[in-house]
């Protein structure tokens, strides 16, 4: 599992076979144990919607259509900055090995 720490605004992508799914940081909560993600898969996809809140060691993971892989995203742990305010999340991403992952 690759391990990304992101601030708000910062998002990933990850490029599969059958197109590019792409997840953003909206706001991070550390003080909450909460992040904001938007995530953005390609039309075609028959998926349910992912974007949402989610809590400390939450996960969610997704089957990628025409080709035989899946991707999962956990919420890690927070990283608050020193004053309180904001901060970074740190997301586990597991997919096939070949499939790049771009910050």
């Amino acid at each position: 599992m690759l391990d990304l720490h992101l601030s708000n605004g910062q998002g990933l992508s990850i490029e599969t076979p059958s197109g590019e799914v792409e997840v953003w940081t909206v706001e991070v909560h550390p003080e909450e144990k909460q992040v904001d993600l938007e995530v953005v898969i390609p039309e075609e996809w028959a998926l349910e919607a992912l974007t949402g809140t989610y809590k400390l060691h939450q996960e969610f993971s997704m089957q990628v259509p025409d080709v035989e892989g899946q991707i999962r995203i956990k919420v890690l742990r927070f990283r608050p900055r020193p004053d309180g305010t904001g901060g970074a999340v740190s997301l586990g991403i597991d997919a096939p090995r070949d499939w790049p992952i771009l910050r």
